[in-house]
């Protein structure tokens, strides 16, 4: 066990050239908030691309009173962004910039990645595949646009200057615009139809590109 993030490389990659035993990779004593993350993130993501590694855990000093299965979140998170396994639909939101005149796309892209993990359970028992789901959520209808056509489903909210209409993609092509006070629970309908459309039984699952 080390807690440095280049001593458990070098560890990790002498053991993985010197025996033939499963390899349970993490940092030790990473410490607590955005630098464990980071520092955990680092080294086990730089040993995974390179082949290293069958089981994976992720050791923070948790806040006072925090919960510990956001150590279990980061180590989904790791092997789902290297593309080892997924667990739950990716929510792809922008930073923001001088067009998003208010909050509104951060609040709806957190609303909509907390939504995704309360139906996961549901969907996972009845949409196999639901977990490679891709979401986005941008914050003005400029830049907006494109980034949706990459995801499966996407929404653009309107940015500064811009009308008050939120466009729609699904797999790369406008299907609908989404207009008034409840446009987050509009796309959440919109969601749940995409799935039943995509990974339910009787729809066309395999075929949607």
């Amino acid at each position: 066990k080390v807690s440095s993030v280049q001593d458990l490389i070098a560890v990790y990659r002498d053991l993985a050239t010197g025996c033939d035993y499963p390899l349970h990779l993490g940092l030790t004593e990473a410490g607590m908030g955005d630098k464990g993350v980071v520092s955990s993130t680092t080294a086990l993501a730089v040993l995974l691309q390179e082949g290293i590694g069958d089981t994976i855990r992720i050791s923070l000093t948790p806040d006072p009173g925090g919960d510990r299965c956001r150590e279990v979140r980061i180590a989904q998170e790791i092997l789902q962004n290297m593309g080892i396994r997924s667990f739950t639909p990716q929510v792809i939101a922008c930073p923001g910039c001088g067009r998003t005149s208010s909050d509104v796309f951060q609040h709806l892209a957190q609303d909509i990645e907390r939504h995704l993990r309360s139906c996961m359970p549901r969907w996972q028992r009845i949409y196999p595949g639901v977990e490679e789901l891709s979401v986005a959520v941008m914050g003005c209808v400029v830049n907006g646009p494109g980034e949706s056509r990459h995801a499966d489903i996407g929404i653009s909210l309107p940015g500064n200057g811009e009308r008050s209409v939120a466009p729609v993609y699904e797999n790369g092509k406008k299907t609908v615009t989404l207009k008034g006070d409840d446009i987050a629970d509009q796309f959440k309908q919109r969601l749940e139809q995409y799935v039943i459309a995509r990974y339910g039984q009787s729809g066309p699952a395999n075929t949607v590109a």
